[in-house]
């Protein structure tokens, strides 16, 4: 009997995706069910943030359930007795869309659609990934990362820009150095940014000077550039093919004690 033949990369990348979906989405559900907000004997906290200190009222339980910067801050030994806290360094859109998946575990965000409008999508998912990173939210990182693959390649595993998307975008400096300048190393975000750099540009372009010369001024990215066009040119595996590579393990309730 002939051996069954095997799947097609775009089948089971367009698999691994849909399983990655679904584990997602069953984490969700089960926090759903378990976050039935309690609001007797539970305080707000007031946050304010950026620079223009905005307030920003949350349930404190609610808060410090789902990070353990928060439940640190609030319930730990060093805890804020005055149930508020400042965050003058922290970015304040970011924090509407954290705040809106605490809620709704959903956060708005710009479409995927023409060239800028994807460059606002890209900023906007990586400034959340940040402060999900600082504050310790594993299952918001990988809701990220979902968005984030949503942006740049679709089911069938093709790239959005193979199919005439206008879905195009290298880091820029500034985005690169926003990343490793607030994650430590093999942070999948750094990971992510690394990978797309390399492994979607033709080899064409990655011989012309200004691609070098946009990446030169942060020596953590080239390195991690430069790493993986190795791989690209010794014919290894594509990590964006599986977006697991770049998820995180989330606690088996996705949150922190009460």
């Amino acid at each position: 009997m002939s051996a069954a033949a095997s799947p097609s990369p775009k089948t089971s990348l367009k698999r691994e995706a849909e399983e990655s979906q679904s584990g997602n989405e069953a984490a969700e559900k089960k926090l759903k069910n378990k976050d039935s907000i309690r609001f007797c004997n539970n305080p707000i906290v007031t946050l304010k943030v950026g620079p223009d200190l905005l307030p920003f009222h949350v349930h404190q339980n609610l808060l410090c359930k789902h990070s353990l910067f928060f439940a640190a801050a609030f319930k730990g030994s060093f805890k804020e007795r005055v149930g508020s806290m400042e965050l003058t360094e922290d970015d304040a859109e970011a924090f509407e869309r954290f705040i809106q998946w605490l809620y709704r575990r959903d956060f708005t965000i710009s479409p995927i659609g023409d060239k800028q409008c994807t460059s606002s999508r890209y900023r906007e998912l990586v400034r959340v990934y940040i402060l999900a990173d600082k504050f310790d939210v594993p299952l918001l990182k990988n809701r990220v990362m979902v968005f984030l693959f949503d942006t740049v390649r679709l089911p069938n595993g093709n790239f959005r820009w193979q199919a005439g998307h206008h879905c195009h975008f290298r880091p820029r400096s500034g985005d690169a150095k926003l990343v490793y300048t607030n994650t430590v190393k093999g942070s999948p975000i750094r990971n992510f940014m690394a990978a797309y750099c390399a492994w979607y540009y033709p080899v064409a372009k990655l011989e012309e000077q200004d691609f070098w010369e946009s990446i030169s001024d942060n020596p953590e990215f080239f390195i991690d550039v430069s790493m993986n066009l190795a791989r690209r040119s010794n014919n290894r595996m594509d990590p964006l093919l599986d977006i697991n590579n770049f998820l995180e393990p989330v606690p088996d309730d996705g949150v922190t004690e009460d």
